[in-house]
């Protein structure tokens, strides 16, 4: 978050709202049932907006429209500035504000599939927004999900609110209504249409599209994808059997929400007075809970703590922050070799155990990235059978303490003060990373270790680097390097209070920022790669001079063969399973 967004926070009245919002037209793509018109959305901007700028796609159920149940109050809530999240809630074809549909088969799952398809469209090509969730209510719960399986699953989080998990069953509750629904090719039903209730005519090839899914095929997206399912234990739509068929499915990817009193829409009726009584208050704090930043980050240390049965954190005596850069699944079914590169704070502090820990990992080189000044100061190691490469960054490798806390303060500066840092380490570190690249290159059957002080800054953009070039996501390469927040902690006063003598007088917040590791920072060193370097591909070929061979070569000695995917998968080596996509439908 900016430090004009930090000044709003303090001085803007807790009544201000914390966003803008705007009605939008979309348009929709070719094939369609609708002649003109529109989908009809209202995104909401939020005045600070969290990075990279992220927004969560709403989609209600049958009957209803944008703004009903939780989902205003929801938009609202996700642009609070401890969030900074955009929203589009929108209206499906044929409900609300949006065209209608012209086709004797009604509002089908395939045409809810094409509005979904268009909205992302526009929020990725026009509005430049990641989409980080997709939250559905009831009808629009099954959509998404079914979207997400059937045609993108690259979206991270889904949310599913009084969603059917046994499709088949809306065929009985249609049933319930109308005992000829089949023979009448349809039933009559109430929708929001153009801000008023209207009784219209469901197609009955509607309702058996509707009951077609098989919800078992949700257990094909990826691992790394979460889901959050809010139910009322008053539901007399759905039962809430299939909330726990959901959580039976999905295992520890999911998290399931019960609201004892609420009904459907997350509503009830006080006895006693006969007013109604609403819990969309309480689904909004669940939901806004669930998404927040250190959730989300929780989530993924508590999936990614091992590779296979084994922790990914390598108990080391006397050296922090190690671990193994292994296990990572790329974008392309493919992953990062486990047992080859490791990563780590400074290791000077080595004692005999770690010594023997080392060995035990078969790890036979360490490139270490301090200044020559940093090896002065804290000390350098020798360790038998191991071979220090000091690599340090700049054309000498010395740093002056001027040097050190001109770099100091910049970090201070938040996110954008550590792509500044980090932007230089590309700049001056072209000799040290190439030294590493050339290892992975020329001698992969010897596992090695990079480090600098910390293990966070130097070492997270070679890091970086490495993963960028094996085609992990941003996503994943940005967590594993925050990361290091765990990996310090245990000695993070020490650190603090040995960065606190160079600046007397400081601010905790000022120390704190400079030993942070956020999934902001390096998610924004990313983007500048891809932008102003061509990638991690461009870099290598502009900057470092490496030939389109040897990346190649890079890339296959990073990654695990893909003859032996099968085998380690079997063996419960690789911690994530690989997606077999199912036929994809044409949009």
């Amino acid at each position: 978050m900016s430090e004009d967004c930090l000044a709003q926070m303090a001085v803007e009245p807790p009544e201000a709202p914390n966003f803008t919002e705007e009605r939008v037209n979309i348009s929709f793509s070719l094939p369609s049932t609708s002649r003109s018109g529109a989908i009809v959305g209202i995104l909401t901007t939020p005045n600070c907006p969290s990075y990279p700028p992220s927004v969560a796609i709403m989609m209600h159920g049958f009957g209803g429209h944008k703004n009903y149940c939780y989902q205003k109050l929801l938009a609202h809530k996700l642009a609070e500035n401890r969030l900074g999240l955009y929203s589009l809630r929108f209206d499906f074809r044929g409900c609300g504000e949006s065209a209608e549909r012209e086709s004797p088969n009604g509002r089908t799952l395939d045409e809810d599939f094409h509005d979904i398809k268009d909205v992302l469209r526009y929020v990725r090509d026009v509005r430049k927004l990641y989409v980080l969730a997709l939250v559905g209510h009831s009808r629009g719960a099954l959509a998404g999900l079914c979207y997400a399986v059937r045609f993108d699953h690259t979206i991270p989080n889904i949310i599913n609110c009084s969603g059917r998990f046994r499709a088949e069953q809306i065929r009985d509750r249609v049933a319930r209504q109308s005992s000829t629904w089949e023979e009448d090719k349809g039933h009559w039903a109430d929708v929001a249409r153009y801000m008023k209730t209207q009784r219209i005519f469901i197609p009955a090839n509607e309702t058996y599209s509707l009951a077609k899914p098989n919800m078992n095929d949700v257990s094909r997206l990826p691992q790394s994808t979460s889901f959050l399912t809010v139910y009322g234990l008053k539901d007399t739509h759905i039962s809430v059997n299939d909330s726990e068929m959901y959580a039976n499915l999905l295992g520890n990817r999911h998290t399931l929400k019960l609201i004892p009193e609420a009904d459907h829409n997350f509503y009830a009726r006080n006895l006693e007075t006969g007013e109604r009584v609403t819990y969309n208050p309480q689904v909004v704090e669940i939901i806004a809970t669930w998404i927040a930043p250190e959730s989300r980050r929780k989530r993924f240390l508590e999936r990614n703590d091992c590779v296979g049965a084994v922790t990914r954190w390598k108990s080391v005596d006397g050296v922090l922050n190690c671990r193994d850069l292994g296990g990572w699944n790329t974008r392309h079914g493919r992953y990062v070799r486990a047992g080859f590169i490791f990563r780590a704070a400074q290791m000077n502090g080595v004692t005999e155990n770690g010594k023997a820990a080392l060995e035990d990992l078969n790890i036979s080189k360490s490139f270490d990235l301090r200044s020559h000044h940093e090896c002065l100061m804290n000390g350098v190691y020798e360790i038998q059978g191991l071979n220090r490469y000091h690599v340090p960054l700049g054309v000498d490798g010395y740093m002056s303490r001027e040097e050190v806390v001109t770099n100091l303060e910049r970090l201070s500066l938040g996110v954008e003060g550590f792509v500044i840092v980090y932007r230089k380490f590309l700049e001056v570190g072209i000799n040290s990373y190439r030294t590493i690249l050339e290892h992975i290159r020329d001698k992969p059957d010897e596992p090695f270790i990079i480090h600098c002080t910390a293990g966070k800054d130097r070492t997270g953009v070679i890091c970086a680097l490495i993963l960028m070039i094996a085609d992990v996501g941003p996503d994943d390469i940005a967590r594993e390097y925050e990361m290091s927040k765990f990996g310090l902690q245990d000695e993070y006063a020490r650190m603090l209070s040995s960065i606190s003598e160079l600046f007397v007088g400081k601010c905790p917040d000022f120390i704190e920022t400079i030993m942070s590791s956020t999934f902001e920072a390096m998610h924004r060193m990313i983007d500048i790669i891809n932008t102003e370097y061509g990638g991690a591909e461009g870099y290598l070929l502009n900057y470092l001079k490496f030939s389109e061979q040897d990346i190649v070569i890079i890339r296959n000695n990073v990654l695990v063969p893909d003859r032996h995917q099968t085998e380690l998968r079997s063996n419960g080596f690789v911690f994530r399973d690989q997606y077999t996509p199912i036929a994809k439908a044409v949009l």
